[in-house]
């Protein structure tokens, strides 16, 4: 596991397994804004995927069986797209999906190898306590990986739900 850092006790990191990561954040808006953030193509373009690579494009079907697809862009121009299919959908508090590489965006991490994400929201008063676990990573280098990509990803997050959404 790499050292860690003010951002993974910001995200509030855990690895209890060599093939999983859990995140536990508290965002400063509703519940409701926090659940669009996850299921809104507009919104999920301004934070998934890592700092070092942009988010080009997002479509999703949110519905149990339905599907998504996020295409990131790596530094050197390449489209290195993640799609899954949505497994559980409670709107506004529960969403589980299969999460997939398209193509390898770095070697300790396969294409097409599935792993499984959940998201469960909570209220607190204003706020929104946030439980994200991803399970099934192929290596612990691939979970170490992940985890700096979804670091990255929930402080993105919190800065786009924190000023009300897309802009």
């Amino acid at each position: 596991m790499e050292p860690i850092t003010a951002q993974h006790l910001r995200n509030n990191v855990a690895t209890p397994a060599a093939d999983e990561i859990r995140i536990t954040r508290v965002f400063d808006a509703p519940r409701e804004l926090v659940w669009k953030a996850w299921t809104t193509p507009a919104m999920l373009v301004k934070w998934f995927g890592c700092a070092a690579f942009s988010t080009e494009s997002a479509a999703c079907d949110v519905r149990e069986g339905g599907t998504y697809r996020v295409v990131l862009r790596n530094p050197a121009g390449e489209d290195i797209p993640i799609y899954g299919t949505y497994t559980a959908v409670r709107p506004i508090g529960h969403l589980a999906f299969t999460h997939r590489w398209e193509i390898s965006p770095v070697p300790v991490n396969p294409a097409h190898h599935r792993t499984l994400v959940t998201v469960d929201l909570h209220e607190e008063d204003t706020r929104t306590r946030m439980e994200f676990r991803q399970t099934g990573l192929a290596t612990e280098a691939s979970r170490d990986s992940h985890v700096g990509g979804w670091c990255d990803s929930m402080d993105a997050l919190s800065g786009v739900i924190e000023r009300g959404g897309p802009h």
